[in-house]
């Protein structure tokens, strides 16, 4: 089956369009990551008077968080319950996936040394797409377990309890948005996790949802900032339809002494000074192109059937697996 090329220059014309056509749904995963068809998850954002003058400590309680499971793949397991239960109002869509492995494929052009691997099935005239972890993002983990990193990992955990008042420190709780696109002449549906919901000085609730994020003081300084945080946080807010980031900065001990909000619809901008900045129009037309390829090469409608895409640095490969191979994810409680 022939390769899809990445070269950078195909993909830097015209944008092929990203619409969010806006929320259809949502659901929570409680402590133990049990779905609930519900937002009992959700949180909400009581601004603090101040921003320039807060001090959080993302070290405390670090020792007794509650973790998940993070060699677990949950697959598509979630947004499909959810599905089963609304399938209802849902009318034909070309693709059903998870907004982290969009995310990603969004960002693949510009972050060549991040390996991806994921699943395509065709069912019921639908592609489904599950993310797999690759060799490379194991071995990742493996580094990270125990150590430093990972306890720098959960600092955005902490840091979002300081900011909504969340009870019990872990990373195992969420509330997922479920939302309809369309990139190019795709669409889409997808679900994310959220942060929370302003909560307005009159005591409303705000209108849309609100990303967390932390970073140090002197990481604004870099290029790198710019160049991959930046990009990142941009393809994890549009795709969400999430207009703005609250950005805990720190020092390089876990403490935040002051927040700074980001517009998602500026970030482009504000990386456009670097060299060979990111763009968001060969983000969306690299993503609107893959899914053509997708279409193309994947045919035969069998939920047993599954075609694996690869990607580590050059052409994207489409291998198609025999039958109930190792990568087969749709459940028969989903297929019947």
């Amino acid at each position: 089956m022939a390769g899809f090329n990445t070269d950078i220059r195909r993909f830097d014309g015209p944008n092929s369009g990203f619409k969010h056509h806006g929320e259809i749904g949502c659901f929570s995963l409680d402590i133990n990551r049990e779905f609930q068809d519900d937002n009992r998850q959700r949180k909400y954002f009581i601004k603090p008077s101040n921003y320039n003058n807060v001090r959080y400590d993302l070290t405390k309680g670090y020792e007794g968080m509650v973790k998940r499971d993070e060699y677990k793949n949950e697959q598509l397991d979630h947004l499909l319950k959810w599905i089963r239960k609304h399938e209802q109002g849902i009318t034909q869509i070309d693709f059903i996936c998870d907004r982290s492995l969009l995310k990603r494929l969004l960002s693949t052009l510009y972050t060549r040394k991040e390996d991806w691997k994921f699943a395509v099935t065709l069912h019921n005239s639908t592609y489904y797409l599950c993310d797999y972890h690759t060799d490379q993002k194991l071995a990742l983990k493996q580094q990270m377990m125990g150590g430093k990193d990972e306890e720098m990992c959960a600092w955005g955990f902490k840091f979002e309890q300081y900011l909504t008042a969340n009870l019990q420190y872990n990373n195992c709780e969420a509330f997922y948005t479920v939302v309809k696109s369309q990139v190019g002449a795709h669409t889409l549906i997808y679900c994310g996790e959220v942060d929370a919901v302003p909560v307005n000085p009159d005591g409303s609730m705000g209108e849309h949802y609100v990303e967390f994020k932390t970073t140090s003081h002197s990481s604004l300084q870099r290029g790198s900032f710019k160049r991959f945080k930046l990009l990142k946080w941009w393809t994890q807010s549009v795709l969400a339809g999430v207009p703005e980031i609250v950005c805990g900065l720190r020092d390089d001990a876990g403490t935040v002494t002051k927040l700074q909000t980001y517009k998602t619809q500026q970030l482009p901008t504000m990386a456009g000074d670097i060299p060979d900045p990111w763009k968001p129009n060969v983000c969306f037309n690299f993503l609107d192109q893959l899914l053509t390829y997708i279409k193309s090469n994947v045919t035969i409608d069998n939920p047993r059937l599954v075609h694996i895409l690869e990607f580590s640095g050059g052409e994207v490969t489409c291998t198609q697996f025999p039958l109930d191979s190792k990568y087969a994810f749709l459940h028969k409680w989903y297929i019947q």
